[in-house]
């Protein structure tokens, strides 16, 4: 019997950021879930966004006064979680990023990030 072993697609290591971290664009805004040097995901209630096209996003983590803003990104995906309770009337989605042509700023930025301001890998 042969076993095939499933080779993980991503290109950078995903980490848990430190708690309060916020994706913010101009279509949608919530906590960031996991984050890596290629992209992110993030979740926000349905509702709010509705386009899924290239756009800019900041990531902020307002406790220790963080903001990397302007990231040039690519929704990768948009799905909707199940809801958790009955009494919720909102769904929430969860959306995945991927960054596009960091500056050498970002890069650094968001290198600083996930060495000081993430809890390990996702």
């Amino acid at each position: 019997m042969s076993h095939t072993i499933q080779k993980e697609r991503r290109k950078f290591k995903r980490y848990r950021p430190k708690g309060g971290t916020i994706a913010i664009n101009d279509h949608a805004l919530g906590p960031v879930i996991n984050i890596s040097m290629g992209g992110l995901s993030f979740r926000y209630l349905e509702g709010c966004s509705t386009k899924s096209s290239s756009n800019s996003l900041g990531i902020f983590l307002g406790s220790d006064d963080i903001l990397i803003d302007h990231i040039t990104s690519k929704v990768i995906s948009d799905q909707l979680i199940p809801q958790e309770s009955l009494f919720l009337k909102t769904s929430t989605r969860q959306r995945s990023i991927q960054f596009l042509n960091l500056n050498e700023r970002q890069r650094q930025n968001l290198e600083d990030f996930i060495n000081e301001k993430t809890q390990g890998t996702y």
